[in-house]
C-alpha cells in the first residue's frame, strides 16, 4: 500500500513539474496555474502522509532528517513563489523536489 501511495505521489509530482514549465511558457492561462498549484499541494500532502507512515513504522533517526529536508524544500519553493522569485528559481527547486521523491521516498520507505 505504501508503494502505491508513493507511486501516485511521484506521478503527481511529475505532473506538477511539467505544468510548472507550461505555466512559465504561457502565464496568461490561469487554469494552468491553478492546476499547477493544486497538484503541488496534493503532492505535498502525499509527501507528509508518507513521512508520517515511515516515521510511525520505526524509521531510523537518520532517515527522519531526510524527510525533514524534503519538507523544507517544499516550504522553500512555496516561499520563493510567494516572493515572486518562482520564475527565476522555480525550475531548479521543482527538479530538486522531483529528485527528493526519487531518493528519499523510494529508497527509505519501510517495507
Amino acid at each position: 500500500m505504501i508503494s502505491v501511495i508513493a507511486s501516485i505521489g511521484f506521478v503527481i509530482t511529475v505532473m506538477t513539474f511539467i505544468s510548472g514549465f507550461r505555466m512559465v511558457k504561457k502565464p496568461e492561462q490561469r487554469a494552468e496555474g491553478l492546476m499547477h498549484r493544486v497538484n503541488g499541494y496534493i503532492s505535498l500532502s502525499f509527501y507528509i502522509v508518507l513521512a508520517v507512515i515511515a516515521i510511525m513504522h520505526g524509521t531510523p533517526v537518520f532517515y527522519v532528517f531526510f524527510w525533514v529536508i524534503g519538507l523544507a524544500l517544499y516550504c522553500l519553493k512555496i516561499f520563493l513563489v510567494r516572493k515572486r522569485l518562482g520564475l527565476r528559481y522555480g525550475g531548479y527547486l521543482g527538479a530538486t523536489i522531483l529528485i527528493t521523491w526519487i531518493v528519499a521516498i523510494f529508497t527509505h520507505l519501510p517495507s
